[in-house]
């Protein structure tokens, strides 16, 4: 299934959960010219088509949901994803549903800091995947792999917003899992390079320059 096709919706129920929450919500046609509007000012990211969405809370907040900005920044992962892949945070399924129909990915190790979102969403995507997939409890930051495991593809997705403060974390985890990675294999995070270059653009602007981490 095309990351473009998964329909949450239809494949995560919803549900609440302790702390984490899954809603599905609908986007009205007047309501997507407004975000039409407002990308022309603000970017793509405000852009929602009209149609029924989902999204994941945790602790109050708005972890994700399945709007095209999340499509499309996790495209690039999806289309890369073959053989054992090792993902941090769940959310509401939404790469996991696409690697479910991608042959070369053999395996997915999913690490999930928050046992309610692995009871909400798990058995949803256990269902589709089965035992080609396998849910940890943990948090990524803290975790390690089984000595001498290597991953084909990791992608690290644990952020509910965009901001430059997250490099640091970003190259941290780089760092720690380089090991981990199998010769010739792939490692990224969300947004990553989008947010390089953020860095990059802020040091210009204050007379300085910035690689970023």
């Amino acid at each position: 299934m095309n990351i473009f096709d998964v329909k949450i919706p239809d494949l995560v129920p919803e549900g609440t959960q302790g702390v984490a929450s899954v809603k599905h919500f609908e986007v009205s046609r007047a309501e997507s010219a407004f975000t039409a509007f407002r990308a022309m000012q603000h970017g793509a990211d405000e852009l929602v088509d009209a149609g029924k969405y989902a999204r994941l809370e945790v602790c109050g907040q708005l972890m994700m949901s399945d709007t095209q900005m999340e499509r499309m920044t996790n495209s690039r992962f999806v289309h890369r994803a073959k053989g054992n892949v090792l993902i941090a945070g769940l959310g509401l399924g939404l790469i996991l549903f696409a690697l479910a129909d991608k042959p070369e990915v053999t395996h997915v190790t999913v690490i999930e800091k928050y046992q309610d979102v692995v009871d909400l969403v798990g058995p949803s995507v256990m269902a589709r995947l089965g035992d080609r997939l396998t849910i940890i409890k943990a948090d990524i930051n803290e975790w390690r792999p089984v000595k001498g495991t290597r991953f084909d593809t990791i992608h690290f997705d644990i952020w509910a917003t965009l901001s430059t403060d997250q490099l640091k974390e970003m190259t941290n985890l780089h760092r720690r899992f380089a090991r981990s990675k199998a010769p010739g294999g792939w490692m990224g995070s969300w947004r990553h390079e989008e947010l390089r270059a953020r860095k990059r653009a802020e040091g210009r602007r204050r007379g300085g320059y910035s690689w970023g981490r």
